[in-house]
C-alpha cells in the first residue's frame, strides 16, 4: 500500500501543477487586458446605442402610424362640417376638429423629438464605428501575442497530463476512483501531507495511532477533512 499512497501523492502533485498552469493560461496579462477592456466597453456601448435606436425607431413608426390615422380622421371631420344642419351639430363638429388638431400637433412634436434623438444616437454610433476597425486590429494583435507567449506553457500542460496518465495506470481502479471522488469533493486536493503531526490542509491533528498506520503504509483519511493523508519519508 505504501507505494500506492506514494503514487497518489505524485498524482496529486502533478494535478496541482496542471491546475496552476491552466490558471496561468486563462489569466490575461495586463498588456492584453487593457485592450480587452477597451474593446469590451466599445462593444457594450455599440450594443447599447443600437438597442436605443431600434427602440426609438419602433416608437417613431408607431407615432407616425397614429399620426396618419389622426390626419385622416381630421379630414373626415372637416368634410362632415359642411354637412351639419344646425348650430348644435356645428359646435360639436368643431369640438371634434379642435381635439383632433391638438392630438395631431402632439404627435407631430413627438415624431420630431424622436427623430432628433435618433439622429443624436446615430451620430454617436457612427463615431464609435469609425474607430471599430482600428480597435479590433489592436485587439487581434494583442491577443495573438498573448496566445503565442503561451506556447511553452501549453507544452508543459501536455507533458504533465501525460505524466498524470502514466501515474494513474499504476494505481488500482478502486483506489483511483476513491482518489477522484475526494479530489472533486475537496476543492481538487485529494491528498494532504502530514506536517508537524497535523493535516496540512485543515490542520486537524493526526492521532498517534493513525500516524503508526501511515508509517506502515496503510491508507488513512484525515479525521477533519477526510482527505487521504500522506506521510513523507524521512530523509536518509
Amino acid at each position: 500500500m505504501n507505494q500506492e499512497v506514494e503514487r497518489l501523492w505524485d498524482l496529486q502533485t502533478v494535478l496541482t501543477q496542471i491546475s496552476e498552469r491552466e490558471k496561468q493560461l486563462n489569466a490575461k496579462p495586463e498588456s492584453f487586458a487593457m485592450v480587452d477592456r477597451e474593446w469590451e466597453a466599445a462593444s457594450e456601448e455599440t450594443t447599447r446605442l443600437t438597442a436605443q435606436i431600434e427602440t426609438l425607431s419602433k416608437e417613431r413608426r408607431r407615432v407616425e402610424g397614429e399620426l396618419s390615422d389622426q390626419q385622416e380622421l381630421l379630414k373626415k371631420y372637416q368634410g362632415q362640417l359642411m354637412q351639419v344642419k344646425n348650430q348644435q351639430q356645428y359646435a360639436a363638429a368643431w369640438k371634434e376638429i379642435d381635439a383632433t388638431r391638438k392630438h395631431v400637433k402632439e404627435l407631430e412634436d413627438s415624431a420630431l423629438k424622436t427623430i432628433g434623438e435618433i439622429d443624436g444616437l446615430q451620430a454617436q454610433l457612427d463615431e464609435r464605428q469609425e474607430g471599430h476597425d482600428a480597435l479590433k486590429k489592436r485587439w487581434d494583435e494583442s491577443h495573438a501575442a498573448w496566445q503565442h507567449s503561451l506556447a511553452d506553457l501549453r507544452g508543459e500542460v501536455a507533458a504533465l497530463e501525460k505524466k498524470a496518465s502514466s501515474i494513474e495506470e499504476r494505481i488500482p481502479d478502486a483506489l483511483k476512483r476513491e482518489f477522484h471522488q475526494v479530489y472533486r469533493q475537496r476543492q481538487n486536493i485529494a491528498v494532504a501531507v502530514v506536517i508537524n503531526d497535523s493535516c496540512s490542509n485543515c490542520r486537524t491533528r493526526v492521532r498517534p495511532m493513525l500516524q503508526q498506520q501511515l508509517k506502515r503504509g496503510e491508507l488513512v483519511h484525515c479525521e477533519g477533512c477526510h482527505r487521504i493523508l500522506y506521510l513523507e519519508r524521512p530523509s536518509p
